[in-house]
């Protein structure tokens, strides 16, 4: 690996980028103003053929926000790479140092200023409605991060629901971001580990469409879940399984993949109790959500039929959508040769969420497939390593806590 020729790529790399947002910005407006009239190239006036349902200032508006997006992710990535290539140069770290702080900090702001420009209130989900637990269902079942913001805003009156939200969000932030990295180091060199928070970023910030108090709760409960899973440390798994079900049922997956994993590798009496505890944990808090705030169903109807329309009349728009996740699996899919056994069959996450999503979600969003993100991410870091020659230190088991476990299991088999 030749360290000074990646750098000069990357120099060269950065030298053009800028030079395109540079004549994006200035040139890009005048270039939808052409196309909005049907006089550029063929592709830009197919795109916006049908662009009269809005003024020209919303398109310029639109490819504003859209390059300042790009630039923003442009930025952390340089940063990234930099930092990357100047830790392949070094010992590995033993732990963190201020560069990673740095970096988290860098992270957690480009997090907060996407949100806080990109993300809208939507209808059907009024932030205010959501916090005093009047959302239709299931909104109203996924209270994890309402609680954070219900004590800011008793704390600080002056702050409005969206305001209290957005903290709240932060705090989101903050977990999923640890819970990542901590994810990450099981894949790669621990002082590269920060390749993983960048990563999600990318992967999240394209699915970003309307304010939810729960997609970043996903990505930090199902990495934090699938940390332990692959240590063995199923206490604090369990744990997690509880709490996380407060923020999304989809909690149930971790349940299958869970399954998956420790079948062949842990006996079936004590798979069948495992899993056993693991439904009826689930079961309690699904029964409890129903009991303090009842609800008519658990989920929206009429979704296949609403699928079904998608794929057969608005092929393109659902392309649209799920473009940019689709360029993310493709990258993810060149590590699966890398991938050690336990994450490949993590991977049985996403037939689960298409599944869910054919059934009660809607395919043109492209969040409903955030909890596959800590796989993916996964998966890239594990192809990333193997060019690097930068590969995650052998899995450590923590002895005292896969006994403990096993030993509440047997108990429980007894039983």
């Amino acid at each position: 690996m030749n360290l000074a020729r990646l750098r000069l790529q990357l120099v060269l790399l950065s030298c053009g980028a800028l030079a395109l947002f540079a004549w994006g910005f200035l040139a890009g407006g005048t270039l939808v103003t052409e196309a909005y009239q049907g006089r550029s190239w063929s592709l830009l006036n197919q795109m916006l053929a049908h662009a009269d349902r809005h003024p020209l200032g919303f398109y310029i508006a639109k490819l504003q926000a859209i390059l300042s997006l790009c630039l923003i992710l442009w930025g952390s990535f340089t940063l990234t790479a930099a930092l990357v290539l100047y830790r392949l140069r070094r010992p590995v770290a033993a732990g963190s140092d201020w560069l990673d702080h740095a970096m988290f900090v860098v992270y957690a702001a480009v997090f907060g200023y996407i949100l806080m420009h990109f993300g809208v209130q939507r209808s059907w989900y009024v932030i205010d409605k959501i916090m005093a637990y009047q959302g239709t269902p299931p909104f109203q079942h996924r209270v994890m991060f309402i609680f954070p913001a219900q004590v800011l805003q008793y704390a600080m009156p002056q702050l409005n629901a969206i305001q209290s939200f957005l903290w709240s969000q932060v705090l989101a932030v903050v977990l999923m971001l640890w819970s990542v990295r901590r994810f990450a180091t099981l894949f790669i060199r621990r002082d590269l580990a920060f390749i993983g928070q960048f990563i999600v970023l990318c992967m999240w910030a394209p699915t970003l469409n309307y304010y939810t108090f729960y997609d970043i709760g996903i990505i930090f409960v199902y990495s934090f879940c699938l940390y332990h899973l692959m240590r063995r440390e199923l206490v604090p798994y369990m744990a997690m399984l509880v709490a996380g079900t407060f923020n999304h049922e989809i909690t149930l997956f971790l349940i299958v993949v869970s399954a998956v994993m420790f079948l062949g590798r842990m006996s079936l009496r004590s798979l069948a109790a495992f899993l056993a505890l693991q439904l009826a944990l689930y079961a309690m808090v699904r029964m409890l959500m129903f009991s303090l705030l009842p609800a008519h169903q658990a989920w929206e109807g009429d979704k296949l039929a609403f699928n079904l329309n998608l794929l057969l009349h608005d092929t393109r728009g659902l392309v649209y959508s799920l473009a940019p996740l689709l360029l993310w699996y493709a990258l993810a899919a060149t590590g699966w040769r890398h991938a050690p056994s336990f994450l490949r069959r993590s991977t049985l996450i996403l037939p689960c969420l298409v599944a869910m999503t054919a059934l009660v979600g809607q395919f043109n969003e492209a969040r409903q497939f955030d909890a596959f993100i800590p796989v993916a991410m996964a998966l890239m870091l594990c192809s990333l390593s193997a060019r690097l020659g930068a590969l995650a230190a052998p899995l450590p088991v923590n002895e005292d806590s896969v006994w403990i476990s096993h030993r509440f299991l047997k108990m429980s088999s007894e039983r």
